[in-house]
């Protein structure tokens, strides 16, 4: 799984400067879901993979990463509940304590139960007004 492996390569070259990027990146998902801005806290929970990819200093990743979270965003913003939002704020969170930690098995582990999740968690049966759609794309 590319993720996977790139958390594991991004534990293995870390400096203390990326690694206060990424716990910067996650407190401001965590203050704009905390703020009830959920389309900015979407934007920063998506950007979160291709940030760790410029901090990684791989451009390729990170055009590759940016256009599939460019067409991921609509379908996340529209079908993932702000409970699960703010989980996965929680889950970045805890793919930078373990990259902190040096742990790459563990944050490659968090890593692909992070996606499975945000997967799992998309609620495609919920009824959405349409002036969400309107609000997604502005």
């Amino acid at each position: 799984m590319l993720e996977s492996e790139m958390v594991r390569t991004f534990v293995r070259t870390q400096t203390p400067a990326k690694l206060k990027a990424l716990r910067d990146h996650v407190k401001q998902e965590k203050a704009a879901l905390a703020s009830r801005n959920m389309a900015a806290g979407n934007d920063l929970l998506n950007d979160f993979h291709v940030r760790m990819a410029e901090l990684m200093g791989n451009d390729v990743l990170a055009q590759i990463l940016d256009d599939l979270v460019s067409r991921c965003a609509l379908i996340t913003l529209m079908y993932q509940t702000d409970t699960h939002a703010c989980h996965n704020a929680d889950e970045h969170d805890d793919i930078v304590k373990a990259i902190a930690a040096r742990d790459e098995v563990e944050a490659a582990r968090i890593m692909a139960e992070h996606l499975e999740h945000v997967e799992h968690h998309l609620t495609f049966d919920r009824k959405i007004p349409s002036s969400d759609i309107a609000k997604a794309l502005s």
